[in-house]
């Protein structure tokens, strides 16, 4: 077997819950990242969670002076997680961020990578793994968001996927309730919140963009992203990028009760990004984002639902270094 080239990156933090990914995390981790690793000689610093939170906890306090690449390992929820702890740091880190997948989704990654990721599969994790040994590093974007925390008191988090308002954390609030499904869950709760249209209230919100400010009658959709999708399928910003400092916004400009065209719109969404075609979808690309509701309307950050309106989303462009296979993801 011919020798490997020596990697650039000598140490590496890896923060991940050991019972994450169906409880394949820690498995993971001693058959495939470790071996990985030690072959180029790279030395790895195991950072298990330990609670709910503990990911962002170790993303801002954990001592960096001497280490390569932070890594976080997990799904959508924990690149939040680590990257909002990386963003709020003291200091400024020298270090690069890497992400492993080995959650449900893995949009992110998916992205990122190229490769198919749903479900954390051993080829994500091993492309994962080589982008980390390659060294190579790319600044990317990503959105800081101001809201409402689930406490009640204000609460900023960072986010490399997408926020969401109206009818996508509605949607989710469902599917967490049916995790025994895997990624499926989120496709049956769609389909199930489609057929409550009818006897959905109104949601009247305030929309300002990059200073210009529209009324809506009803907050139906409401994404802002600095990547191309969320979910498995759902194409919502096919012309966003991880490093053109822009936000990409989608939202629907007028209430929608029909279940036929929420139906059609949720299949343009699926059929890689139609829906930007359909009149009742507005498309914007800015740089800040503000949103506000007549009450109080849950918000869901890369997955999770953390926080209520008001919102105020701004990009910060070239915000870290992430590092990225060798040959670029496609688009």
């Amino acid at each position: 077997k011919p020798a490997m080239a020596p990697s650039s990156i000598k140490r590496v933090v890896l923060v991940y819950n050991p019972v994450g990914g169906r409880k394949k995390a820690q498995r993971t981790v001693d058959r495939i990242v470790a071996p990985m690793l030690q072959e180029k000689g790279i030395e790895l610093v195991l950072q298990p969670t330990k609670y709910a939170g503990h990911a962002e906890e170790l993303g801002k306090t954990l001592d960096l002076s001497d280490v390569d690449a932070l890594v976080g390992m997990g799904g959508d929820g924990t690149v939040s997680d680590v990257l909002t702890g990386f963003m709020k740091r003291e200091e400024e880190p020298t270090c690069a961020l890497g992400f492993i997948p080995a959650g449900t989704g893995n949009v992110i990654m998916r992205e990122v990578l190229g490769v198919k990721t749903v479900g954390g599969k051993e080829d994500a994790v091993r492309a994962a793994v080589e982008a980390i040994v390659g060294g190579r590093t790319r600044a990317v974007d990503c959105q800081q968001l101001d809201m409402t925390g689930n406490d009640g008191e204000p609460l900023t988090r960072f986010s490399l996927n997408t926020v969401m308002a109206g009818f996508g954390p509605d949607a989710n609030a469902v599917a967490e309730r049916r995790r025994w499904l895997g990624p499926m869950r989120y496709d049956i709760s769609v389909k199930t919140e489609i057929l409550k249209l009818p006897c959905r209230k109104p949601l009247p919100a305030m929309l300002t963009v990059d200073g210009e400010a529209t009324q809506l009658d009803d907050l139906f959709l409401f994404t802002c992203f600095v990547n191309k999708h969320t979910g498995i399928r759902h194409r919502l910003a096919p012309f966003a990028q991880f490093d053109d400092g822009k936000l990409d916004l989608c939202y629907t400009n007028r209430p929608l009760r029909s279940i036929p065209k929420a139906a059609k719109l949720d299949g343009q969404i699926k059929s890689g990004g139609k829906h930007v075609n359909d009149p009742i979808v507005t498309m914007k690309q800015t740089r800040s984002v503000v949103l506000e509701t007549s009450a109080p309307a849950k918000l869901m950050v890369d997955g999770d639902l953390l926080g209520t309106t008001p919102l105020a989303i701004t990009v910060r462009e070239g915000a870290f270094r992430m590092l990225t296979p060798e040959t670029p993801a496609p688009s």
